[in-house]
This record gives structure tokens, C-alpha cells and sequence, in this order.
């Protein structure tokens, strides 16, 4: 039976190896239901998660599930370096290379013998390797360097993104409030006498969902990094920004290039990110009274609307494209709910900001 050690360890070593490249080094989304980085995340999130959504305040809440990412990634460089060194273990272990090992020759032996040439701590006692394990050993060791010189590198880049993910997101506090609105975006936009800069903010936001979107795919665990700053989550400010969008292209009658260039971007984002966490479509339905209440103070602001009509049949089929999309990842990373964003159940009418902070985190269901 040791000779199935030999073709099981090489097959680990393979998947291990492989998982960890496409993770850390590989530029672009790898999708599979079945990778090891997938499974792990899940067992981790999940849990992890549920515990969290069922916190009695927004801030206990948020303290509990801002950990779950950044635990999740020394779990992950846990495993790979755990997997890999039974994958090493088991070839050492084989009657090919186990002869070559001078010691302990049973599995715990060649484990051991394992881990100190993975972490290149050297040997102790009477094991020493001869023949053609020293090539097995040799090439362990510069795995391990090679392990820890990726994850040095890898987290640098991991949170250069963040932070500029969260520049965007505190900018848009004071245009769009905390939770972020469309609607109010627009709102306070024309209050201020900044109506005319929202060509400028949609520009800028279209490069910061290509930047969003390129990161998040290429290094997922990005997306369940919790925003430091209270209220406010990657996922609802997109939203936020696409919901002011779409109501500009729909009800204002204007110039509306930037947004419908921030509009296209915005929705691929969504869609692409969407895709790749595989979670069930939400309905996102915006109730006609709402829009109208909306409508109504834009144009009692003195912005120039289209018809109403036409307008309401533009918007639900612009929105229609990203909706429930967002809502589903929303609900995925238990982000704060926002207006029109997110699980609204737990958004009671009438409530403060800060009460609706304290009521939504013992409402939150999570995502089956």
C-alpha cells in the first residue's frame, strides 16, 4: 500500500500547489465550485456569518464579521503550507524515496522530516536524507521559501486595493450619506448647487468600479474586508452610485454621457462579480410610490424631468440589469443595508440612522 503514497502525495502536491498560484499570483478570476481556497472560505464564512448577522447591535455585529476575512487568509496559508508538507511527507514516506531517509522511517517520522525541510529549520537527531531524497528535500525547502516569499509580496498588493477601495467609498459619504442613497446623491448634489459636477463624480466612479471589479476578481477575499468606516460597505456604494445614475438617465432630462458611461461600467461589475460568487438572484423591487417621492423633490428643486411615465418604464428596465444582482452579493457579505440596496426588511420606516444601525443586526438572515 506505500506505493500509493508516492502518486497520492504527487497529486496533493499538484493541487495544492496549483490552488495557491491561481490564488495569489494568477491575475484574473479562477472559477471552480470545487477549489480548495472556495471550500475553505466557505467553511470559515458561513458559520462565521450566521453567528454574526444574529449580534443584537450594528457595532457588535460588525466587530464580529470584520474578522472573518482576515482570519480566512492566514487559515488559507495555513492549509496550503499544511497540505503541502503531508504532500512531501507522503512521497518521503514512499518506498522510492523512503530508503533514503536514515531515521524514523514510519509516516510520523517522515512528516516530521517533512516539515523541517518545508520551513528549513534543518534537521535534528539521527535523521539525515541520502540519494535522490536530498533532490526531494532540496526542492521542499525552496517551496517553502517560495511559499513564504509569495504571501510577503501578496499581502502588500491585497491591501494597496483595499485602501483604494475605501478612498472611494469615504468620498462618497458626505455626497451620498451613511448608509449610501441614489437618491439622496442626487438630492444633496442640487441643494449644494453641485448638480453640474456630476458628470465629474460619475468619471471618477467609473474608474473606481474598473478597479474594484479587476481586484475583486482577481483577489476575492477582498470583498468580505469590511469598511472601517461605520455604515458603509463596498458593495452599497456601487449601488448607490448606479441607483443616482439610473434615475439621472431615466427622469432628468439632461446630458447624460458620464452617467451612462458609469452606468455600462457598473452594471458589467456587478454582473461579473456576481457570476463569480455563484449566489441566487434576489427580486429587488422598487415600489412606483417610491420612485415618484423621489421624482417629486427633484423637481421641486427645479430640475428639468421627463415624463413620468417614460421615466418609470426606463428606470425598472435599467435596473432591472443590476437589482437583484447587487442584492444578492449584499446579502452574500452582509453588508449594512442601504435605501433601495441590500435586505430592506431590515430597514424599518421612520427610524433614525443610528437606530436603524442597532436593529439591522439582529435582523440580518443569512443567505442560504
Amino acid at each position: 500500500m506505500r506505493w500509493l503514497a508516492l502518486p497520492a502525495g504527487i497529486v496533493l502536491l499538484v493541487v495544492t500547489l496549483a490552488d495557491m498560484f491561481r490564488t495569489m499570483v494568477m491575475p484574473r478570476a479562477v472559477r471552480g465550485r470545487f477549489r480548495l481556497t472556495r471550500v475553505l472560505f466557505l467553511v470559515v464564512w458561513r458559520p462565521w456569518r450566521w453567528i454574526g448577522v444574529r449580534q443584537k447591535t450594528a457595532a457588535r455585529r460588525e466587530r464580529v464579521l470584520s474578522g472573518a476575512a482576515p482570519l480566512s487568509l492566514f487559515v488559507l496559508l495555513a492549509m496550503w503550507a499544511s497540505l503541502a508538507i503531508v504532500g512531501y511527507a507522503l512521497i518521503l514516506w514512499s518506498p522510492a524515496f523512503v530508503h533514503g531517509v536514515h531515521g524514523d522511517r514510519g509516516f510520523i517520522g517522515a512528516l516530521y522530516f517533512s516539515g523541517t525541510s518545508f520551513w528549513t529549520v534543518g534537521f535534528s537527531g539521527p535523521a539525515v536524507a541520502t540519494g535522490w531524497t536530498r533532490l526531494i528535500v532540496v526542492v521542499e525547502a525552496a517551496t517553502g521559501l517560495g511559499v513564504i516569499a509569495v504571501v510577503i509580496g501578496y499581502l502588500p498588493v491585497l491591501y494597496q486595493a483595499f485602501n483604494r477601495r475605501e478612498v472611494g467609498i469615504l468620498r462618497l459619504d458626505a455626497r451620498a450619506g451613511s448608509p449610501p442613497s441614489g437618491p439622496e446623491l442626487l438630492l444633496r448634489a442640487k441643494e449644494r448647487g453641485k448638480h453640474g459636477d456630476l458628470g465629474r463624480l460619475f468619471e471618477e466612479w467609473e474608474r473606481w468600479a474598473a478597479d474594484v471589479l479587476e481586484t475583486h476578481l482577481s483577489y476575492p477575499l477582498l470583498a468580505f474586508f469590511r469598511s472601517p468606516h461605520d455604515n458603509t460597505s463596498w458593495i452599497t456604494a456601487i449601488g448607490a452610485v448606479l441607483d443616482a445614475a439610473t434615475l439621472f438617465i431615466a427622469s432628468i432630462d439632461a446630458s447624460s454621457d458620464p452617467a451612462e458611461l458609469f452606468y455600462a461600467t457598473g452594471t458589467h461589475a456587478v454582473e461579473d462579480l456576481w457570476q463569480y460568487f455563484r449566489v441566487p438572484e434576489r427580486q429587488a423591487t422598487i415600489e412606483r410610490g417610491e420612485f415618484d417621492a423621489v421624482v417629486d423633490k427633484l423637481q421641486g428643486l427645479g430640475l428639468p424631468m421627463r415624463d413620468r411615465e417614460l421615466a418609470w418604464l426606463r428606470f425598472t428596465e435599467l435596473r432591472a440589469a443590476y437589482g437583484g444582482r447587487l442584492d444578492a452579493i449584499a446579502v452574500l457579505v452582509a453588508a449594512t443595508p442601504a435605501q433601495w440596496i441590500g435586505d430592506r426588511s431590515t430597514l424599518p420606516l421612520g427610524a433614525s440612522r443610528h437606530d436603524r444601525a442597532d436593529e439591522r443586526g439582529a435582523s440580518l438572515e443569512p443567505l442560504s
